[in-house]
């Protein structure tokens, strides 16, 4: 499939309950996650089930939501106040197209009144993890004007993954910045486009200011 196909791919984007939220906001969040798994992956479960050789197949929407869903709001519980923690995922041919991809979105009131500072907090000359030199795209959406920048990094292991920082400065006065990692190629491919609609969901929602 080609990078141009890719990049049209929609991306949903949710955020998870935050640090202190009450126990029966996280429980709902878990039975939606559940419900989620169980309605977007049932058919490629399925598929898995039907390919599985190796005994009692382990998986099913039910433990792949509860554990998905422990799993992210164990990590949201870990950021400060003013961050909140995204997951967003790609659909294909009306399937979940891989896993979770988690995000940790920021938001500030301006340091400084030019938002030209969030230039380098977003490393658009890179950052020392890079491999190469980063990809900046300007990013205009209704409600905020930003950039995004994506760049190859090597772990110390010397395993590649995609960097993508994002900023942006909303109409109400909020910048927001988002950072993500992701490891697969094609997940590579999309992420800059995935992570632009987070952005104009962002603006446009007024999701800075509630948070």
């Amino acid at each position: 499939m080609s990078t141009d196909v890719l990049t049209d791919i929609p991306f949903y984007w949710e955020f998870v309950p935050s640090a202190g939220g009450d126990a029966d906001e996280r429980a709902a969040w878990t039975d939606h996650m559940i419900e989620f798994f169980d309605t977007w992956a049932g058919r490629t479960l399925g598929t898995a089930q039907a390919a599985w050789t190796a005994g009692e197949f382990p998986f099913t929407a039910e433990n792949i939501g509860r554990e998905t869903a422990t799993m992210l709001m164990a990590r949201a519980d870990e950021l400060p106040g003013h961050a909140r923690l995204a997951w967003g995922t790609a659909f294909h041919d009306g399937q979940v197209r891989w896993s979770p991809i988690p995000l940790v979105a920021e938001f500030h009131r301006p340091r400084a009144d030019d938002p030209e500072y969030l230039m380098e907090v977003v490393g658009v000359h890179g950052f020392a993890e890079d491999a190469r030199e980063a990809v900046v795209h300007y990013v205009s959406v209704p409600g905020a004007d930003g950039v995004r920048v994506f760049a190859i990094g090597r772990t110390s292991q010397g395993t590649a993954y995609g960097r993508l920082d994002a900023a942006m400065r909303t109409e109400s006065g909020i910048d927001v910045v988002l950072r993500t990692r992701v490891f697969d190629m094609q997940q590579m491919a999309v992420i800059g486009a995935g992570v632009e609609q987070l952005m104009a969901t962002i603006a446009a929602d007024g999701i800075a200011e509630q948070s």
